[in-house]
């Protein structure tokens, strides 16, 4: 399983971490990160996450027109960010949402935000109805 990261400091500087079991990790200067590394290599799961297609959706919005950070972040919680395709295994759990100047992270559901405090986080639980009537609770 691959993972991809995309992670700021407080002082805006921003790189995207993409960490594999079969190889070395590599930090690069790009803006975004989803269901792909470099390149696209298992294509049947591209076409499934619409990886390609979200990294496009993302990288527009953010060189295309300056918004509100409420209007980017609330697209995380539309399509083509998210993703209701639970049955197949790829339904969007929730979005995160960092603010390193502040030192809070937000997890974010359609209609439901908790804020934490980085530094001081309380312990509790989320019950989150998706809509294939899963409940999951997070």
């Amino acid at each position: 399983m691959a993972y991809n990261v995309t992670v700021a400091d407080k002082t805006g500087k921003y790189a995207t971490v993409y960490l594999s079991p079969d190889r070395e990790a590599l930090v690069t200067d790009h803006r975004v990160a989803t269901n792909h590394q470099e390149r696209v290599e298992w294509h049947r799961h591209a076409r499934a996450t619409a990886t390609v297609e979200r990294e496009r959706f993302l990288l527009q919005r953010l060189t295309l027109h300056e918004e509100p950070a409420h209007r980017f972040i609330g697209a995380f919680l539309k399509p083509p960010l998210y993703s209701t395709a639970f049955s197949k295994g790829f339904g969007t759990i929730y979005t995160a949402v960092y603010w390193p100047k502040k030192g809070i992270a937000e997890y974010r559901w359609p209609n439901v935000e908790w804020a934490q405090r980085i530094k001081s986080p309380v312990e509790g639980k989320r019950h989150i109805r998706f809509p294939l009537n899963d409940d999951v609770t997070v």
